[in-house]
């Protein structure tokens, strides 16, 4: 007997667990994407600009380095500015004259405000347009990492900068929260749910380049990344006009470490390109 009333309590509890993680991928992914942090854990440079939202929502722009090439706007993941880019990403472009826009998103960093990604977008549009005015020859190359990759390919294909410069990226949106869900085994049954039909927009490399041929972009990827594979890119089929630099024994926290100063010359490239 209680093997039926066992039987019947669990698939009674399949439609709802199911149910309830559909609604959370088409109403409640954006808090979990974007995660809010204590304001009081902030970034070693002070605030340099404040792009803001008609709601209230700001993003905070950060300056590292004396800009005497040109100037990186640099959208980090979904963890924001941490320690690690202050202390060996940023220096290594500022010893070679590029200055580093580093931009904190709403609810991140001391920025004001909660997540809302197409705000973010239509933000980060607005920082890349600041820094073509105002950075020596009008030179920005945008970089991407993690999730700020996806933010950095849709913020670029509308602004159209100098180059772009993806690090550790998902081809979709949808891609990465399967793999995310797929991590956890009581979460892996609803990667079998249509995430990219659940979700509000599935943002992807290839709907966000689709009309920017003429723009260098290259994607540095490790080998040893779990989180957003090789593979998945590969097999998305989304490279067209990227350039896949692959980068060997690099996870997720440590492909940007690894590839730093080919990072840094692939930049400096992009610049005298467009000198040329």
């Amino acid at each position: 007997m209680w093997i039926r009333t066992l039987l019947i309590t669990v698939a009674a509890c399949i439609p709802v667990y199911f149910g309830a993680g559909a609604s959370l991928l088409r109403f409640g992914l954006e808090p979990l994407v974007l995660q809010h942090f204590d304001s009081s854990a902030q970034p070693n440079a002070p605030q340099f600009l404040r792009i803001s939202g008609d709601d209230g929502n700001a993003m905070l722009v950060r300056r590292y380095g004396a800009a005497r090439v040109g100037c990186v706007v640099f959208f980090p993941g979904q963890h924001g500015i941490i320690p690690v880019y202050e202390q060996n990403l940023f220096p290594a472009f500022s010893a070679q004259g590029i200055g580093v826009l580093a931009v904190a998103y709403p609810g991140q960093n001391g920025a004001p405000g909660k997540p809302h990604l197409p705000e973010i977008m239509e933000l980060a549009t607005r920082v890349i347009a600041y820094a073509k005015a105002t950075c020596p020859h009008h030179r920005v190359v945008v970089y991407g990492r993690s999730l700020g990759s996806m933010v950095a390919a849709y913020a670029a294909g509308k602004s159209h900068p100098t180059g772009l410069i993806l690090e550790s990226t998902a081809p979709s949106f949808s891609s990465a929260i399967r793999l995310r869900l797929n991590a956890r085994w009581y979460l892996a049954p609803l990667a079998r749910l249509p995430v990219s039909k659940l979700v509000a927009h599935d943002y992807s490399l290839a709907e966000a380049l689709s009309s920017t041929h003429d723009m260098p972009a290259v994607i540095f990827q490790g080998t040893a990344d779990s989180e957003t594979p090789l593979s998945a890119l590969r097999a998305a089929g989304v490279l067209g006009n990227l350039r896949l630099v692959v980068v060997p024994g690099g996870v997720h926290s440590t492909t940007d470490l690894l590839a730093r100063d080919r990072i840094v010359q692939t930049t400096l490239a992009m610049f005298q390109t467009e000198h040329t």
